[in-house]
């Protein structure tokens, strides 16, 4: 039986080189992959591209009020598909997550979502959060601070370029390379830089995990 796979992981993980690599494995035995995106994510216009410059171009840009049971079923009809893959899956919505869930479970279709896990302020977005439930496998896609702590980066940071790190606004604010960038920290580096907490005063870091309701 097909599966519904989340790869996830923080800014700069390798989620689209991965993505790259996947399709042409597929491709290289003759296989056909649909690669679809949502309407959030405008960077690279159609196409999805990581940071080496390597790209591939979307059959889908998906907007939020897509349905995308309807509009990958149409394409299954009129076209032999052996597997799905979304990029930035954390953008869709939840119930376009459940349609991607059926079309993998009607159609018996490996889909695989990438995307990150949580925002800046590390809360879910609609589309990873449903998948944290509904995947059949789950993949952290591992990589490194900047202070190369060998914990790993599971973070995203978000600040000003030449500046500092931001702690409000909204959910969605994609890098356009002029006046924001993200970045990956591990959970040491997010306190004292994003969040201004002490590590070194444990008293103070779980009041303040308490106060946002991270721990209770």
């Amino acid at each position: 039986m097909a599966k519904l796979y989340f790869k996830f992981g923080a800014m700069k993980c390798g989620k689209t080189t991965d993505i790259i690599k996947t399709y042409y494995n597929y491709k290289e035995k003759d296989l056909n992959v649909l690669i679809m995106k949502p309407g959030d994510d405008t960077k690279a216009g159609s196409k999805i591209q990581s940071r080496s410059g390597a790209e591939l171009d979307t059959d889908y840009v998906v907007g939020a009020d897509v349905n995308v049971y309807n509009l990958i079923g149409y394409h299954i009809i009129n076209h032999n598909l052996d597997c799905i893959i979304v990029d930035e899956a954390q953008f869709l919505s939840r119930v376009q997550i459940d349609d991607l869930k059926k079309i993998n479970h009607d159609f018996n279709i490996p889909v695989g979502c990438y995307g990150l896990k949580s925002d800046f302020l590390t809360h879910h977005f609609a589309g990873s959060g449903r998948l944290l439930v509904v995947a059949d496998e789950l993949k952290k896609m591992p990589t490194v601070c900047n202070c190369k702590d060998r914990t790993g980066a599971s973070f995203n940071a978000r600040k000003y370029i030449g500046g500092g790190y931001i702690a409000e606004g909204p959910q969605v604010a994609v890098d356009d390379g002029k006046q924001i960038e993200y970045v990956s920290l591990c959970d040491k580096c997010y306190l004292e830089h994003v969040l201004n907490v002490p590590v070194n005063e444990p008293v103070k870091v779980l009041k303040y995990l308490v106060s946002k309701n991270i721990i209770r």
